[in-house]
């Protein structure tokens, strides 16, 4: 039976016998080691669902985004973009560099034809009963021209792991207009206005 990418990454990781890293580090008891070679490797109950969640404003000349991931989401799909099977979430600067790079590939605005580039600014962990729930946070800020009305926005944050992920991003215009936009597997562009 084939079994997809992200347990087949999940499982590379763990048969290398390292525990899972899992934020904040204390917090919750570690996963046990794996089972023996070649006995069943058990396969940790998936999300109900695939799903980031941005949201986002503008001020000024400065387009900012606060995105949620849950955080095993993330993290496993940072090390499939980056082929660094020892990379784990920690609140550190060279992980924010890392998602930063990660962000800025698979969620592209452009103003015109020109890319914007986004610079993490902050970042946090939303915590939850649950470890499978717990969420990791990016504060991102893009330079927004402020004569700039409309922006092209391609999200395919995490499509690089889940073919059920989804996307959303809220949006407060200047004006004080609340948009969503929902991007999936059939739809992960958009031009957004910002007024």
């Amino acid at each position: 039976m084939d079994r997809p990418l992200p347990w087949l990454l999940a499982t590379a990781v763990l048969a290398a016998g390292e525990t899972v890293s899992r934020p904040p580090p204390g917090a919750h008891d570690p996963v046990e080691a794996p089972p023996a070679p070649g006995a069943a490797v058990p396969h940790p109950a998936p999300h109900p669902f695939r799903l980031s969640v941005a949201d986002a404003g503008i001020a000024g000349a400065t387009l900012h985004a606060r995105i949620r991931f849950f955080w095993d989401d993330l993290q496993i799909a940072v090390i499939e973009h980056t082929s660094d099977l020892d990379f784990k979430l920690a609140p550190t600067q060279q992980v924010d560099a890392a998602i930063e790079r990660y962000i800025n590939h698979m969620l592209v605005i452009k103003a015109g034809d020109d890319v914007l580039p986004g610079k993490v600014t902050a970042r946090g962990i939303d915590e939850a009963d649950v470890i499978d729930e717990v969420m990791w946070w990016y504060r991102v800020e893009y330079p927004v021209d402020e004569s700039m009305d409309r922006l092209h926005v391609r999200n395919r944050l995490l499509f690089n792991m889940f073919e059920d992920q989804q996307n959303i991003i809220h949006l407060k215009t200047r004006r004080g207009r609340e948009r969503a936009y929902r991007f999936h597997w059939g739809n992960d562009n958009v031009t957004i206005r910002l007024n």
